[in-house]
C-alpha cells in the first residue's frame, strides 16, 4: 500500500485490483488453475500475464508477478480484497451493503447513496442486492452495523411478542 502512495498510483491500483478481482471471481477455472499445486509458477505467470499484462500497470503487474514466484497465487484474492479495505481507509470510503425485497431504480439507487454520505459524512462505496424475503423495507449494513427495517423482521417480532 504505502509504495503505491509513494509512487502516486494509488487510484490506479485500486481500479488494477478490482479489475483483477472480478475477472477471478467470474472465472473459477482461473481459481483452480491458480491454486494448483501442479502447475508450475512459469505457467501461472504466464497465464496472469496474459490475462491482465494489457489490462492493468505495469507497477501492479509486478506485484502480482512477485506474488506468483514466491508461489503466493492461492492467496492472491485475499492479498488484493485487504489493498482494497487499506485504500479505504485511507480514503475515508464507507463501505455499505443494502438489502431491498425488490430491485431498486439507478435514480433510487443514486438518491439512497447520496443521503447515506450525507448522514455518514464520508464517501461510500454502496452496494445492492435483492432479497425477495424480506417481503418489504430495507436493511442497510454500514462497516459491519446492520439496522433492519425490513418486515419480515418486524412481523418475527409480532409473532414472537404473540407467543411470549
Amino acid at each position: 500500500m504505502q509504495y503505491s502512495v509513494d509512487k502516486g498510483k494509488m487510484d490506479e491500483i485500486y481500479a488494477d485490483v478490482a479489475l483483477i478481482r472480478t475477472a477471478l471471481s467470474e472465472n473459477v477455472q482461473s481459481l483452480e488453475l491458480l491454486s494448483s499445486p501442479l502447475k508450475k509458477v512459469a505457467d501461472k505467470k504466464l497465464f496472469l500475464n496474459t490475462v491482465f499484462g494489457k489490462s492493468v500497470s505495469s507497477l501492479t503487474m509486478d506485484f502480482v508477478n512477485f506474488v506468483a514466484e514466491k508461489e503466493r497465487v492461492d492467496i492472491l484474492d485475499e492479498i488484493l480484497r485487504v489493498y482494497q479495505s487499506l485504500y479505504k481507509q485511507q480514503k475515508g470510503i464507507r463501505s455499505a451493503q443494502i438489502t431491498t425485497a425488490q430491485e431498486l431504480s439507478e435514480e433510487k439507487k443514486t438518491e439512497f447513496t447520496k443521503t447515506l454520505k450525507s448522514k455518514l459524512n464520508a464517501e461510500v462505496e454502496a452496494v445492492f442486492q435483492v432479497n425477495p424475503s424480506i417481503i418489504g423495507g430495507i436493511i442497510v449494513c454500514v462497516d459491519g452495523k446492520q439496522t433492519d427495517c425490513s418486515v419480515a423482521r418486524q412481523l418475527a417480532e409480532i409473532e414472537k411478542a404473540l407467543t411470549a
